[in-house]
């Protein structure tokens, strides 16, 4: 039988199926995925060598491709290009929480979003971290993103509300639910602020004749 002129399958229809998958399942395996594609396993192998690990950069690829800025604006200061870098990289994995225990598992790769990294870096050290905190201010940031991220796919309640009139917690319940807008994003928005004075402070702690 001829070889089909094109190919049946794409890097993007695979890394688009597996994306569906983790959101309807919140797992990732590849003899599922060759089944929901109606192929063999060693069809996915032949689209992505490195197998799993390969396909999990490239999912990190897809959601971060366009989201995580890769230069600073002219004239931005440090803060704001965290503020950007921050909220676009979060918006990236809100939509899809399941993704990112794998991000987190492997050591990332993907070209472009580690060119995204490398600015952050440039952008934190030309503000004057030193090469001891730099790296883990990029952690910290990270952890941040990734963690409200996956707080924004939490329950709507994620504390059960006791009634209790003595309660702080269940004051506090009931407060933000009055509140409008998103608890998530307002918790987001409210930890990276704290996060940026926290790191100004670090980096004046470091240069005694800032």
């Amino acid at each position: 039988m001829a070889r089909p002129s094109t190919p049946l399958l794409s890097r993007e229809q695979i890394l688009r199926a597996a994306l569906e998958q983790l959101d309807r399942t919140g797992e990732l395996g590849l003899p599922k995925l060759a089944r929901q594609l109606d192929v063999g396993t060693s069809s996915l192998y032949h689209h992505f060598k490195g197998g799993r690990e390969e396909l999990v950069e490239g999912l990190r690829g897809l959601l971060t491709e366009e989201a995580m800025p890769e230069e600073p604006l002219p004239g931005e200061s440090w803060q704001d290009f965290v503020r950007r870098w921050a909220g676009r990289y979060r918006s990236a994995f809100v939509a899809h929480p399941a993704a990112v225990p794998l991000m987190t598992a492997q050591t990332v790769t993907h070209p472009s979003t580690l060119a995204s990294y490398e600015t952050l870096a440039r952008v934190l050290h030309d503000a004057g971290f030193d090469d001891e905190e730099l790296l883990h201010a990029v952690t910290v940031l990270d952890n941040f993103v990734l963690g409200s991220a996956l707080d924004a796919g939490a329950p709507v309640e994620v504390w059960a509300d006791s009634g209790r009139p003595d309660s702080p917690l269940s004051r506090a319940i009931r407060a933000t639910k009055a509140q409008p807008g998103d608890r998530s994003a307002r918790a987001f928005h409210l930890g990276l602020e704290s996060l940026l004075t926290g790191l100004e402070d670090l980096r004046d702690q470091d240069s005694p004749g800032r």
